[in-house]
């Protein structure tokens, strides 16, 4: 038996309880192991420094208001870190530091005159002083043979931090990393995974997919490979199938974690995506769909909810369009108080109105709708698989019910036209009635990791978007696409976006008072109809 630390790092909203860890926790603990578990995201000392950050920001660059810097800026802030904890001592980190943070591509000279990069360097002392002192703390309470973090774009500094300072700390313990990687993709480039192996050399396993079958071999000493895929696991196993069977894994374990801390509870019933949206990795990083039923999935809600005395769930699928019916319809069945979140594709699913009433009476109070674009051609180019018309019917048969229309949108799409996204305006403008958040995000790329990078790539190309100075610091290049808009113009039709949005007086909340904010607009627009939920209520227990 081995004892692990799983960690969550900096920064990762704590929405609902992470369900990796805790998955991956339950599956390793059944095999025998001990696993504890630690998120940084629910200390507060160390969470409101992101916050500090981004209002420094502000300040500093009061224009990147208009971006929405919380949630379009979190990339920026993991490698503006990751400068801090490798480059600080080079005279020219003041400028690698604009370089990262000028995202629309201004003057470099009148940026740098703005920037007074001292005072991100004190919040960055302050960050990584805590980070390091909590780390040290749970190494002192037990001696593990093993830690492990969750890697993805804003947990890219955390991650790599974490484990180089446990090394340092003691170099007997082996140090893994799962989850999709930093820069969306790079999971699917065999050539950037050994460059950023190589360059984290203090990492001894990156684990590329599913983790609970490749874990318990490294926690058995069965494995030595530093990168482990599937193909590299199945020899291994007696069954010779690298990825779990739903049906017979262990409800999730969510630990020592602090649950109070999470506005929602965590739970999926699929990996994978059923479809294949060409601006997503889903489907390349889970190679392919998997579901489970519903009856097991509310079976896992249901000892949750009772182990954990709490009501509300995040569904944690890329989609749930083909669970939600009978998820719902167990939980009226059994009159159960359950609420659930998820996100659904706006198709012909979500169009007809006696549905969703089913569905808002078994408990769903918020649909994520993942509309990205109103141009039909666009839509198509995207392999979304739905047109305007089945948005706008969506948009009304869940709002008519109280359901609470969270949708999301990609700026800057590549080969996007004004007119294109001038559609996508009007048709929010003509929605607005119907939408309770709209939340807007710029298109990120990469030439292999998405599942349709080779039309893009052959269409527009990409480069690197950084300097080599960067690059090599980094290890692997974020990217963009090469013949298409210009930063100036993505981050334009991002601020009109967000302007257009802010006379609509549609919301785009994330602090509990901007929720029962927005809240209180959506049940004003549907005749005072609500969704049920509010996140005092969503964090207390069933029974006070």
């Amino acid at each position: 038996m081995s004892n692990t630390l799983l960690i969550v790092p900096h920064f990762w909203d704590p929405v609902c309880v992470p369900l990796g860890v805790s998955s991956l926790k339950s599956y390793a603990e059944r095999e025998g192991h001990q696993v504890d578990l630690l998120d940084f995201n629910t200390n507060d000392q160390i969470f409101k420094l992101q916050n500090k950050y981004f209002l420094t920001v502000l300040k500093m660059f009061p224009y990147m208001e208009r971006w929405n810097i919380f949630r379009n800026g979190t990339e920026m802030l993991s490698i503006h870190q990751l400068l801090y904890l490798n480059a600080r001592s080079k005279p020219y980190y003041p400028g690698l530091v604009a370089e990262v943070m000028n995202m629309d591509a201004r003057n470099h000279s009148k940026f740098c005159e703005q920037l007074d990069v001292s005072v991100f360097d004190a919040i960055f002392d302050e960050l990584y002083s805590m980070v390091e002192s909590v780390v040290n703390q749970e190494m002192q309470q037990k001696d593990y043979q093993f830690i492990g973090c969750y890697l993805n774009n804003s947990t890219w500094a955390g991650t790599t931090h974490c484990l180089k300072y446990a090394k340092n700390l003691n170099g007997k313990i082996k140090t893994i990393v799962g989850g999709p990687g930093p820069v969306m993709g790079i999971t699917s480039s065999p050539h950037e995974v050994k460059d950023f192996m190589k360059k984290n050399d203090f990492i001894d396993h990156f684990v590329i997919g599913e983790g609970e079958k490749a874990l318990v071999k490294i926690l058995n000493n069965e494995i030595s490979a530093r990168i482990i895929d599937p193909v590299l696991l199945k020899p291994l196993l007696d069954d010779g199938n690298a990825f779990i069977d739903f049906k017979k894994a262990p409800t999730p374990d969510y630990g020592n974690l602090n649950t109070n801390k999470y506005l929602q509870l965590s739970v999926s019933s699929s990996r994978g995506c059923p479809f294949e949206c060409s601006f997503c990795a889903e489907t390349v990083f889970w190679d392919g769909f998997r579901s489970n039923t519903a009856s097991s999935v509310y079976n896992q809600i249901d000892g949750l909810a009772d182990k954990y005395n709490r009501s509300s769930f995040y569904i944690c699928d890329s989609l749930s369009n083909h669970i939600i019916t009978p998820l719902t319809q167990e939980i009226k069945d059994n009159n159960k108080p359950y609420t659930l979140d998820c996100y659904l594709r706006a198709d012909k699913v979500c169009t007809q109105e006696k549905r969703t009433k089913l569905w808002r009476e078994g408990g769903l109070f918020r649909a994520r709708l993942g509309m990205e674009s109103a141009s039909q051609r666009i839509l198509d180019d995207m392999v979304k698989n739905t047109t305007p018309e089945n948005m706008e019917m969506s948009l009304y048969a869940l709002s008519k019910h109280g359901i609470l229309t969270s949708t999301l949108w990609i700026i800057a799409y590549p080969g996007e036209t004004e007119n294109e996204f001038k559609e996508t305006l009007k048709f929010i403008k003509d929605s607005s009635g119907h939408i309770y958040q709209s939340d807007a995000w710029l298109f990120q790329y990469h030439p292999i990791g998405l599942s349709k990078s080779d039309k893009i790539s052959s269409e527009k190309e990409s480069k690197a978007r950084f300097s080599d100075h960067i690059n090599e610091i980094l290890s692997v290049s974020p990217y963009h696409v090469d013949q298409d808009l210009s930063q100036e113009e993505r981050f334009g039709r991002l601020e009109q976006f967000t302007c257009e949005m802010e006379g609509l007086g549609i919301p785009n909340p994330y602090s509990i008072t901007d929720i029962l904010k927005a809240e209180k607009r959506f049940s004003g627009l549907n005749s005072g109809k609500n969704s049920g939920w509010d996140p005092f209520s969503s964090m207390k227990n069933l029974v006070s």
